[in-house]
């Protein structure tokens, strides 16, 4: 459930868990609940959690708001669980499923995110009547279980999981970056105070030609009839007549993935006319020449360190987990855009 935030792993002493056996009368029946889930006290989405007899289900559905209209992105992973509740052929337990259904002993255990299979510690260092705390791959959480020992509230850093009421909806979120980030100094390259490191290419990228490149990148944008967020935005492989310019790198890195090359999308700031920077997102190709070659199919305009920032570098396929990090740091002001003469 902290599948937003970086986490960074521990060197831990892990013991094995229990989260209720097969066998015992509760897991041999169908639970169900639903969680709302809020950043910084703002509702972005739900979290349902489903145990059947060996399967735990979790799906995720994130509401957003671009460009004035209201989205969803909904995940779903679902997880056979042997006799001792441990994801099967794992020493691993499903994160959310650990916290869920009974406040955890004091102590460790293999966790799994669910959504990115990522493994490592997660540990309770203090319970507290109907309290616990500890930390999920070294990021703290504090929950709270009702009566009934079911989790009601999780807190990880800015997000927060609290059981959703029967028939609870949401309205979509506002736009968190609707006004842009302000871009102090005149002239010069931008860049971010404190700067963040941005590798020159992702590991295994494939070199390519660039003519061949920049002419998927004009493919790319004329497929794309209508420039503007849409559901193509949070399809893997950007695919629809509608979508901004998360789909069109989408769309670039799935033609460059049918042709055997592998690409990075670039997640960053544009700045346009002397603007605020707002997020953008573009492609890295790596040269077969050397260098790389960065370019942008959703307008086709150079990309130059003037008008585009990279803040992270992400697979095509999976979650951008420090892209997403990082995106919440610039929300929470830890760092200014400025240019540099």
């Amino acid at each position: 459930m902290a599948a937003l935030l970086t986490l960074l792993l521990l060197t831990l002493p892990v013991k094995s868990g229990n989260p209720d056996r097969a066998g015992s009368p509760s897991a041999n029946r169908e639970e169900v609940t639903r969680y709302v889930f809020s950043w910084r006290g703002v509702p972005v989405g739900t979290v349902t959690l489903k145990l059947e007899p060996g399967r735990f289900t979790y799906v995720s559905q994130h509401l957003h708001t671009r460009a004035g209209r209201a989205g969803e992105r909904r995940r779903e992973q679902a997880l056979a669980l042997d006799g001792e509740g441990r994801v099967r052929g794992s020493r691993a337990v499903p994160q959310a499923l650990w916290l869920w259904r009974r406040a955890p002993a004091v102590g460790c255990v293999v966790g799994r995110e669910e959504l990115t299979g990522r493994e490592g510690p997660h540990c309770v260092t203090r319970v507290d009547g109907q309290r616990a705390e500890g930390t999920l791959m070294g990021a703290a959480f504090q929950a709270r279980y009702g009566a009934d020992g079911r989790m009601e509230a999780l807190e990880v850093g800015d997000s927060r999981f609290t059981v959703a009421a029967p028939g609870e909806r949401l309205r979509a979120p506002p736009e968190l970056f609707a006004d842009g980030l302000p871009v102090e100094g005149r002239g010069g390259a931008l860049s971010l105070e404190p700067p963040l490191a941005v590798p020159a290419r992702l590991d295994g990228q494939t070199p390519w030609d660039a003519a061949a490149a920049r002419a998927l990148a004009a493919e790319v944008h004329a497929a794309f009839p209508e420039k503007r967020p849409g559901g193509a935005d949070w399809r893997e492989g950007g695919e629809g007549e509608a979508g901004g310019c998360l789909a069109h790198a989408l769309r670039f890195a799935a033609g460059a993935r049918a042709r055997g090359v592998k690409v990075a999308v670039v997640h960053g700031l544009l700045v346009v006319d002397g603007g605020p920077a707002r997020p953008h997102a573009w492609v890295r190709v790596a040269l077969a020449a050397g260098g790389t070659l960065d370019l942008d199919p959703t307008s086709l305009d150079p990309v130059t360190p003037r008008t585009h920032l990279p803040i992270a570098l992400a697979e095509a396929q999976g979650p951008a987990l420090e892209a997403g990090a990082r995106w919440l740091s610039l929300l929470r002001g830890a760092h200014r855009v400025v240019r540099r003469p």
